[in-house]
């Protein structure tokens, strides 16, 4: 399993929307992918997320399928918890 973190621009989103979205995503193992967290930065019109998955294409898929835009995916590394 790998981590990656997908960023997201999300300037027409409130935070209400963006909570709806990430209920969406899967919280337990679902389809080799597992969503940890999302935080939104509202003064920066800017949404992370972080999952545990197989590979980037399951990342890809399950934020597909919540309806959740993704700007970009980068793989990353937890280095404290």
């Amino acid at each position: 399993m790998g981590v990656y973190l997908v960023e997201r621009y999300v300037p027409s989103m409130t935070q209400e929307e963006v909570a709806g979205a990430a209920s969406r995503l899967p919280g337990a193992d679902g389809d080799g992918v597992r969503h940890l967290w999302t935080v939104l930065v509202p003064d920066e019109d800017t949404c992370l997320s972080l999952f545990e998955a197989t590979d980037v294409a399951a990342v890809v898929a399950v934020n597909e399928q919540a309806q959740f835009p993704v700007a970009r995916i980068v793989e990353a590394a937890v280095v404290g918890r």
